[in-house]
């Protein structure tokens, strides 16, 4: 075995010279600090190495201890060279068990439970729940995708003469197989009216004598892609007319209501009409008599206020033609200036 010593400006570089010079399988005996010159510093590194029968001659640059070239020790210059090293390691084992010793050991316990407990509260504790979704943002104009419409509203807002005009486009132009119900036997003339409607158009009209009929008449009218419902015009202050419809309109949850206001009518006055049909859960607003007013700022404001978009609006007596799809501009137009301006109407076509 070799005993070489090394020097370096720190412990980093004299241990970069042992690794350099000796390779991996070296074995630090020693370390040191030393002088060099008056005012400066360097560190020994005192490095042992098997040797290797192979090599040949001495290695240069590096002298042994007591400052003889390196070469082969006898046991005891290695165990001499050796008991420094023994001696720090006992010295650096007493630092530490002295440190542990400082500290009790119930202190120690206590902080590895609470450590123990801390880990479990991080598994336990609840996931926060996802943050919801969004709903999608309002739109004044929407088309209808339902397969029944049934339309509700006072007296003379011309709920029949629109269901005419929409069951004509569905049938004559759409092409759709098409069913007309109604509840109007209250009205003198209203069933004949229906009736002369339904022939023209050519589909089939269902008297009801009773609402708690519709739910048994909409199953038989399955087939059909859209059956659109008539109802009596009632005040504003019937609240047994409109219990029995609630009723009936529970047994057939898939109806799709639409709230049918003249054009003309005030805030206060659209916003009372919802209230009272508010048992019917409307889903949609429907305008008419749109030729009936100079401006309709309701067509906007309604809307956005009762968070009911529009799907149809109704601009004369003509069946089919006086009828519209709503659309965001043909709505702000209509608000501002009715049918004074007619550019981009969407007639039944």
């Amino acid at each position: 075995m070799r005993i070489l010593k090394f020097q370096g400006a720190s412990m980093r570089e004299a241990l970069s010279r042992v690794k350099a010079e000796l390779g991996d399988d070296a074995v630090v005996v020693s370390t040191r600090q030393i002088k060099r010159g008056l005012l400066g510093s360097a560190f020994e590194i005192a490095a042992a190495i098997e040797d290797d029968p192979a090599a040949s001659g001495p290695t240069t640059g590096n002298v042994g201890l007591h400052g003889r070239p390196g070469g082969n020790f006898a046991d005891n210059d290695i165990e001499r060279a050796m008991a420094p090293l023994r001696a720090e390691l006992r010295s650096l084992r007493a630092m530490m068990r002295a440190k542990s010793d400082e500290r009790p050991a119930s202190e120690v316990r206590g902080e590895l439970a609470a450590l123990r407990r801390a880990l479990d509260e991080l598994r336990t504790r609840p996931q926060p729940a996802p943050a919801p979704e969004a709903p999608p943002p309002f739109t004044a104009a929407t088309p209808s995708q339902a397969t029944a419409v049934l339309l509700v509203g006072p007296t003379g807002v011309g709920k029949s003469t629109t269901i005419a005009k929409i069951a004509a486009r569905a049938a004559l132009i759409e092409h759709r197989r098409v069913a007309l119900i109604t509840l109007d036997n209250y009205r003198v003339g209203g069933v004949e009216q229906m009736r002369t409607f339904a022939d023209l158009i050519g589909v089939p009209l269902h008297l009801l004598d009773d609402p708690s009929q519709l739910a048994a008449q909409l199953e038989e009218l399955a087939g059909y892609d859209l059956t659109l419902i008539d109802t009596a015009g009632r005040s504003p202050r019937d609240r047994t007319a409109v219990a029995a419809l609630e009723r009936a309109l529970g047994a057939a949850p898939r109806v799709e209501v639409h709230l049918t206001i003249a054009a003309s009518a005030s805030s206060t006055h659209v916003d009372e009409l919802h209230r009272h049909f508010a048992p019917l859960q409307p889903s949609r607003l429907l305008f008419t008599k749109v030729d009936e007013c100079e401006r309709a700022p309701e067509l906007t404001a309604a809307p956005t206020r009762l968070q009911l978009p529009v799907t149809w609006l109704a601009t004369g007596q003509a069946v089919p033609e006086d009828l519209e799809l709503a659309t965001l501009p043909r709505l702000a137009e209509l608000a501002r200036h009715g049918l004074s301006v007619t550019t981009d109407r969407t007639v039944a076509a």
